[in-house]
């Protein structure tokens, strides 16, 4: 509670602060009720309740004084503040997020607004991943227990990523007010940066209102717009090399660098999407030798050798071999583009992947010893499978060149975030001698 109204005081005195200015933004208040899917064991066995809780936030409607808020039909910038109960005090706790998101029209009356949700952020957790360490034999493997009432083995950090999207009903009462109400998705992991990471996702529906506080707007008097060309360049390449930090086991207490190297091309269909594909190579360094043998049969200095790296049991990696810490794939590539910010969504396949040979199967490794194809069935609980994802942001900062955060997963499951720094590389349009070029926030405009 403490922390719920020390952030709607700081909500409130920015609201002050804007207030001031010669601008419009609108006050938003709502309440949140939602159920986490129960996406592994460990939620499964918790089987929490509803998970109920409330959200204020700031926004700011567009006036279409950029070119990426005319691409996108004047869209609303919003600042949000999470507060939720997650549904099992003793084991899960809250949870607080705060995040930016975006509110896209797709339906405006004067009546009814549906508009689509896109946000990301960062969340925090009261409650994360606890346990008492016991070793029962030193001769033996050592085990772990947990203390029932407090055992949240799902969370191990207390800073994690905040995803968010979903649909936005929107119905304008008068001038000023509205009631709304939001149906979506959210998400909070932090990418296996601890251990453990097994994530967690939130189906929710909110209804709440809103308060539109007017004052002069510097740009709703102007009726002249801008004419777009179809694009400022038709086709761009994308280098972008990656790394960041990981760990494999929550039992482990160790991590491992990462990194990554993205080469592609894309087609600007229109001026806010691009589609294109591209080539990637991963380096992954907990894929150390690890597994292989029953422990039972080995000495106390064989099994001390077998575990110096990880106590994790899900690979089979016999020897310590550097390829076997490479992936190499090809990926389709989506980029939508708002001004300086685009977001990435690229969906790839394994080209060449030596773990797919090293995972057990009912307790053996007969991939070791097969020869398996490119594409096959597989579970994703106990294996990272043939395909991958990358969901990620990318900001421009100085002419052509990026920062990116991204996260890689294999389906539902987060295997990495990456941070990386790239460079962009244009294939511009020839000029005409009847156009006026003019360029805004790095876009070329003309008018003829």
């Amino acid at each position: 509670m403490r922390k719920f109204l020390i952030t709607l005081l700081l909500v409130l005195g920015v609201a002050t602060m804007l207030y001031s200015q010669p601008e419009t933004f609108v006050f938003k208040a709502q309440v949140i009720g939602g159920q986490i899917i129960p996406t592994n064991k460990t939620l499964k066995s918790i089987n929490p309740d509803l998970t109920l809780g409330g959200e204020i936030a700031i926004e700011f409607p567009s006036w279409g004084e950029y070119p990426w808020q005319q691409y996108l039909s004047k869209p609303t910038l919003g600042v949000g503040f999470v507060g939720l109960n997650l549904g099992d005090h003793n084991i899960l706790g809250q949870s607080f997020a705060i995040y930016p998101y975006l509110l896209i029209d797709i339906v405006k009356t004067p009546h009814f607004e549906l508009n689509w949700k896109v946000g990301a952020g960062l969340s925090f957790f009261n409650k994360t991943y606890n346990r008492v360490y016991e070793k029962y034999n030193p001769e033996t493997v050592p085990e772990w227990s947990y203390y029932g009432s407090t055992c949240n083995n799902l969370i191990g950090s207390i800073i994690n990523v905040y995803l968010t999207t979903g649909a936005n009903f929107n119905f304008p009462i008068t001038k000023q007010f509205a009631v709304h109400a939001d149906f979506g998705h959210m998400h909070m992991s932090n990418g296996s940066i601890l251990q453990p990471n097994g994530g967690i996702n939130i189906l929710y529906a909110s209804v709440g209102a809103t308060y539109r506080l007017e004052t002069e707007c510097k740009y709703c008097k102007h009726d002249k717009k801008a004419t777009f060309p179809s694009l400022p360049y038709k086709w761009s390449i994308n280098i972008t090399g990656s790394g960041g930090y990981r760990e494999l086991y929550y039992g482990d207490d160790k991590g491992y660098g990462i990194g990554s190297l993205h080469i592609g091309a894309t087609y600007n269909i229109c001026n806010w999407y691009a589609l294109g594909g591209g080539v990637d190579a991963f380096y992954d360094g907990v894929f150390n030798q690890q597994g292989g043998t029953r422990l039972e049969s080995l000495t106390a200095e064989q099994r001390q050798e077998q575990l110096k790296h990880t106590r994790f049991g899900r690979y089979i990696i016999l020897n310590e071999d550097l390829s076997n810490k490479f992936r190499v794939g090809i990926s389709i590539n989506n980029e939508f583009k708002i001004g300086r910010i685009t977001a990435i969504l690229d969906w790839g396949i394994y080209l060449y992947d030596p773990i797919r040979l090293a995972y057990y199967t009912d307790d053996s490794y007969k991939h070791k010893y097969e020869k398996r194809p490119m594409l096959y069935k597989y579970d994703i609980e106990k294996e990272d499978g043939w395909n991958y994802l990358r969901l990620g942001v990318r900001c421009r900062v100085w002419d052509n060149l990026y920062i990116q955060a991204a996260v890689k997963t294999h389906l539902s499951k987060a295997e990495m975030i990456e941070w990386g720094i790239g460079y962009q590389i244009p294939f511009k349009r020839k000029m005409k001698e009847n156009e006026l070029f003019e360029t805004i926030d790095g876009w070329q405009i003309y008018h003829q």
